[in-house]
């Protein structure tokens, strides 16, 4: 039934011509994906598909969408650029009942889906490359100008301590799950590090401020011969401190999901892509690489941007319905071992960090 209703949305709406397939690209949490194929004048051409997830506003819609055309007029060659509808609009919103549905379509990006989230084995040319890119963008976007435009969720700063009230309130709950029993088994220290991944308000104001992707990570970018060629989903997007969504960018690629080492940060790995952030900004000369003070609070950032994935773990489990238990015990169960592998290595940590 969406098939059906993608085509006829996307005949009264687009001028992109005949819809002659439609294919689901799997993979993703929160929103729903699909490849399409059109033919216009005996040329077939594939385009990219986004049905929003529920409770999204179109005030983020279009906070994400002004940021990709500017970030792409502003030399982000990689993004999927958006296709306007006939009325010059970048998304379909559709009403049906109190249901509130949005439609984007984007080019089709080039390159190879080769990892996943949680599948964050790239080779050290494709760890640089990747970085490459996020300074790119971070590079590209400096001067975004939102128009009151935002995403609806607090700084990462003033967004954890809202966090505290919101687990212990899920430790309450009557569940007899194992997950749940894992849950109350580390709330406690869960409670302890995002009372100390608190940078002092004065300090963390004075660090630079840029549009964040919010979910840089291996699974949202294509490869091709090694380099990182394409980088998508952006509707995480936000601005906040630049140092956290460095970190973030860090706990996605360079945290180890292998049986014997899960949860272990690979500080080598690390190193090789803050080497090629911190080269790449200093050879466009616009947004200024890490700074002093970045680097100083750089070990409480990196545990702050865990618990941020932490909070993602827990909030998707117990705000959702018919998940995989064990899928979800393996992605909280990695989070908090990386948790506790970071306040027990922040000495190396910053070590790491002052010698890029």
């Amino acid at each position: 039934m969406l098939r059906t209703q993608l085509v006829e949305l996307i005949d009264e709406n687009y001028d992109l011509g005949k819809v002659v397939e439609v294919y689901e690209i799997f993979g993703g949490y929160v929103n729903r994906s699909f490849g399409i194929y059109v033919e216009k004048n005996g040329k077939q051409q594939e385009y990219f598909v986004r049905k929003y997830k529920s409770g999204i506003t179109d005030k983020e819609i279009l906070f994400e969408h002004k940021l990709i055309d500017f970030s792409i007029e502003n030399g982000l060659y990689q993004a999927a650029g958006l296709i306007q509808t006939k009325n010059k609009d970048t998304f379909i919103k559709t009403q049906s009942g109190e249901m509130t549905d949005y439609y984007a379509i984007y080019q089709y990006l080039p390159g190879e889906d080769k990892y996943t989230w949680d599948n964050p084995n790239c080779n050290d040319t494709e760890y640089a490359s990747a970085a490459e890119v996020l300074a790119l963008f971070h590079n590209a976007s400096r001067k975004f100008d939102p128009a009151g435009l935002e995403r609806a969720e607090p700084k990462i700063m003033e967004f954890l301590p809202t966090r505290a009230s919101v687990y212990k309130e899920f430790a309450q709950r009557d569940i007899s799950t194992k997950y749940h029993t894992y849950y109350v088994k580390q709330l406690d220290m869960i409670l302890e590090v995002l009372n100390t991944s608190q940078i002092p308000e004065n300090v963390w104001r004075q660090m630079p401020f840029n549009p964040c992707h919010n979910d840089f990570h291996p699974g949202n970018l294509k490869y091709s011969n090694n380099k990182a060629t394409s980088l998508f989903d952006f509707d995480w997007s936000k601005i906040d401190l630049r140092l956290f969504d460095v970190c973030l960018a860090l706990a996605y690629f360079c945290s180890s999901w292998d049986d014997e080492t899960d949860g272990v940060l690979r500080l080598d790995k690390c190193a090789i892509f803050l080497k090629s952030y911190q080269q790449k900004l200093q050879e466009l000369g616009g947004l200024v690489p890490l700074t002093a003070a970045e680097k100083d609070y750089f070990p409480t950032m990196m545990a702050a941007a865990n618990m941020y994935l932490v909070n993602w773990d827990v909030c998707a489990y117990y705000n959702g319905t018919n998940l995989n238990e064990y899928e979800y015990i393996a992605y909280l169960s990695h989070n908090v071992r990386l948790m506790k592998w970071i306040e027990k290595h922040k000495t190396e940590i910053a070590e790491m960090i002052t010698a890029i």
